[in-house]
């Protein structure tokens, strides 16, 4: 797959896979490209990147699915597999001359994910990633990245990325505006019930690498995230929400919506616990380390109607 700003039509889907060409460049662009940031009242540009009919790789979906436990022949796409292959948009975004952001000190917030029809592994799609509303909140400028698939032109699927752009030495603090993601609050006041624990293990980053294409410094070896602030390496927040969700057999509806905040990285190797609370109609779960003191993720899964888009 070459990512380009227009969908280019072909006869035939071209397999999608996980490092193409351009990831490298990428990466340089990323690395070694001065950006300025936001001033004033400067809107964030909207740059996106797309693709034209792509499908899944049955050995790269095999691989997802192992590295998240899920057993090996699935019905229906995993909720967070389109946002995982989306990511060689994702980094030719950040690489772009107009992206006004230093790549490498972004934090991961917020994820929804919005599902209207039940997506086979099979599926020919067409993927869009691009960027979204940008806010100034407590803690730095956040900004959506929006991932869309379709299938023959309807829209399936949609995820938003909320992210934080960690303030640089001698900024300015402006008024906080609209707020970004949506705040995961249980759905009852009930206790939460134990739903046993999982591993995160030391090649957890470098596995995932090699399956998304991110090959951020930070998660992979715990000499290079010192260099970030972090005592060991962290891993990715969608491999903590996706294993999360395997363990829980979530999701068990064909349209959904799911909301998730990442609340503490997860540092590498980790013991984490999960823990759940349930209603009829409200799914929620919250991954915390092993005590249960420290919470790392919480989020919030409901039905949607069918064809909600």
């Amino acid at each position: 797959m070459k990512a380009s700003v227009f969908s280019v039509s072909v006869a035939h889907p071209k397999p999608l896979i996980p490092t193409p060409p351009g990831t490298w460049r990428a990466y340089a662009g990323m690395l070694l490209r001065h950006r300025r940031g936001l001033s004033g009242d400067e809107r964030l540009p909207i740059i996106g990147r797309s693709t034209g009919p792509v499908k899944l790789q049955p050995a790269w979906l095999a691989a997802y699915r192992a590295l998240i436990g899920l057993p090996d022949e699935p019905a229906v796409l995993p909720p967070l597999a389109l946002q995982v292959a989306a990511a060689p948009l994702h980094l030719e975004i950040l690489a772009d001359r107009q992206f006004p952001f230093r790549a490498m000190g972004l934090v991961h917030l917020s994820q929804r994910v919005d599902q209207s029809v039940a997506v086979m592994p099979g599926s020919v799609l067409q993927l869009e990633a691009f960027t979204g509303r940008c806010s100034q909140g407590r803690r730095g400028l956040q900004f959506e990245l929006i991932t869309e698939a379709r299938r023959e032109g309807r829209l399936v699927w949609r995820g938003i990325s909320v992210v934080l752009v960690r303030p640089r030495k001698g900024d300015s603090a402006p008024a906080d505006g609209p707020v970004l993601g949506t705040s995961v609050l249980p759905p009852s006041g009930g206790a939460w019930s134990s739903l046993g624990r999982l591993t995160a293990p030391e090649d957890t980053g470098r596995r995932y690498a090699r399956i998304a294409g991110d090959w951020n410094p930070i998660h992979q070896r715990a000499w290079l995230a010192r260099r970030f602030g972090f005592d060991r390496a962290i891993v990715h927040g969608t491999w903590t929400l996706a294993r999360a969700m395997a363990a829980a057999g979530w999701p068990q509806h064909e349209a959904y919506s799911l909301h998730a905040n990442f609340r503490k990285p997860v540092l590498l190797p980790s013991t984490l616990s999960l823990w759940t609370q349930q209603t009829p109609s409200v799914q929620a779960l919250r991954v915390t380390d092993e005590d249960g003191d420290t919470e790392h993720l919480v989020l919030r899964l409901e039905p949607a109607q069918l064809g909600a888009f």
